[in-house]
């Protein structure tokens, strides 16, 4: 669809320079040709094996889906040449990087810094790799579904299931909560990772995160629609679902990095902050003059992006936590806007919109997302441009992204729903904030309402 060839352009900017071309990879090994001599029965949960260790024709390095083990078994052979994520060791040998290497003053070259490869690619210990890892294969197999040292010999036994693989260490991505925490250790940050306001200012892309429009470029190299899923009752069969509990993850994630910032040496950490609070035109007549301040103007304040679309999740499937969630983000955006709060009281805030979203997740998890739900929740969202513009353009961003993916999720199911005036629309909305600068607070309104007036 051409609304979701929209999304991937804006949504690969926080991914880098991971569009470089692929080259000088080696086709899928035969499992007649080991690529590499290790003893499977010697090893332990918790160690890494590399992603040569799933290339075989019979395993997960088939060119075409075949289907003996219950899987597609050309995973590996998707990911080596289709995959953003193999070319996210070589973006650190960029002369962006090298620039972002300088302006952060880093001892080591980007491609040999902890800081740039704990995101680039499998970098562990290495008593945690059974044989020395290679960093040229990026973000491979491991870094998402963790290490394989537990389950690797057993895992295609008689009788062995992916509950006994998760026992061994394997990371459940079939949990949609534990699939959007996964790819937001990276994309967004965790206790150990993260892009903060420094990086960004040295040249680092902002980050973003979609989890539905991001597993779509990958591009998956699982059956993310098969009826056989759907029979199963798997909760990955719905995009809608997908992007649902992507959306409340990330806010809860989003806290959770939050709250560590205010507890550390470096708060205030502007990289919570609206960037466009203080970068931007000062010329006369600029728009956000026009709309005017929530607080004190020229206040730095909490960037609200993550919220923006949630909120109307929350009022459609967990409605009595609506009035605790609202007044929870008050308060913190209240804490953050006058930074004489003391910081602990920051992260106490945050940490309880965390455990609020905590309560939200399995009412989203659980929620029957069809056709009709998500034009509901479109209209939801293109009714809160009031609340969008005064949030901020990253917030009217999130909107249009929420929008595109609700759309495209209607599509699968009713394909002629692409080729109508909806999808012009969308790209009406894409085309409104081209230009932060010269964003149109009215004409984006009427474009929103004719939007309302098509989904109804």
């Amino acid at each position: 669809m051409k609304q979701v060839l929209r999304c991937v352009t804006m949504v690969t900017v926080s991914m880098g320079l991971l569009g470089i071309a692929l080259g000088g990879r080696g086709q899928a090994q035969d499992e007649a040709t080991p690529p590499f001599a290790l003893d499977a029965a010697a090893l332990r949960p918790g160690q890494y094996v590399g992603a040569a260790s799933c290339a075989s024709s019979n395993c997960h390095g088939s060119v075409q889906p075949r289907d003996v083990y219950g899987v597609r078994q050309d995973e590996y052979f998707i990911w080596l040449k289709q995959d953003r994520h193999t070319q996210a060791y070589n973006v650190l040998l960029t002369e962006l990087s090298a620039r972002i290497a300088r302006n952060l003053k880093l001892a080591q070259p980007a491609h040999e810094s902890k800081v740039c490869l704990d995101c680039h690619a499998v970098y562990v210990p290495r008593d945690a790799q059974a044989r020395p890892l290679d960093l040229a294969e990026g973000v491979s197999c491991e870094a998402c579904h963790g290490p394989a040292g537990g389950w690797l010999a057993r895992h295609t036994e008689s009788g062995w299931t992916h509950e006994m693989s998760v026992q061994a260490g394997m990371k459940d991505l079939r949990d949609l909560a534990v699939r959007g925490q996964t790819c937001l250790s990276c994309h967004l940050g965790d206790a150990h990772k993260t892009v903060n306001h420094e990086l960004i200012a040295a040249g680092h892309p902002d980050l973003i995160f979609e989890l539905d429009n991001y597993s779509a470029v990958m591009p998956p190299h699982w059956d993310q629609f098969s009826e056989k899923r759907k029979a199963q009752g798997r909760e990955d069969f719905q995009s809608a679902r997908v992007w649902a509990v992507g959306q409340v993850v990330a806010f809860r994630e989003g806290m959770l990095q939050l709250a560590r910032r205010a507890r550390s040496n470096d708060w205030p950490e502007f990289a919570e902050m609206n960037c466009y609070a203080c970068h931007h035109a000062l010329r006369e007549g600029e728009w956000r003059q026009i709309r005017g301040y929530k607080f004190k103007a020229g206040l730095p304040s909490w960037n609200p992006a993550r919220y923006a679309v949630m909120r109307v999740l929350v009022s459609a499937f967990a409605p009595q936590q609506r009035e605790r969630l609202n007044a929870q983000v008050e308060r913190l955006e209240r804490y953050i806007a006058y930074m004489n709060t003391p910081p602990e009281q920051v992260a106490t805030t945050a940490l309880g919109l965390a455990e609020t979203m905590e309560r939200v997740i399995p009412q989203i998890r659980q929620a029957d997302i069809d056709t009709a739900a998500a034009a509901r929740l479109i209209d939801a969202i293109a009714a809160e441009v009031p609340y969008l513009i005064d949030a901020e353009i990253h917030s009217v961003e999130q909107a249009i992204m929420a929008i595109n993916a609700l759309a495209s999720a209607m599509a699968r199911d009713n394909p002629a729903f692409a080729r109508g005036g909806i999808t012009r629309t969308i790209d009406k909305l894409y085309q409104d904030v081209k230009d932060r600068e010269r964003f149109d607070r009215a004409q984006f309104a009427r474009h929103m309402a004719e939007l309302r007036r098509q989904i109804q």
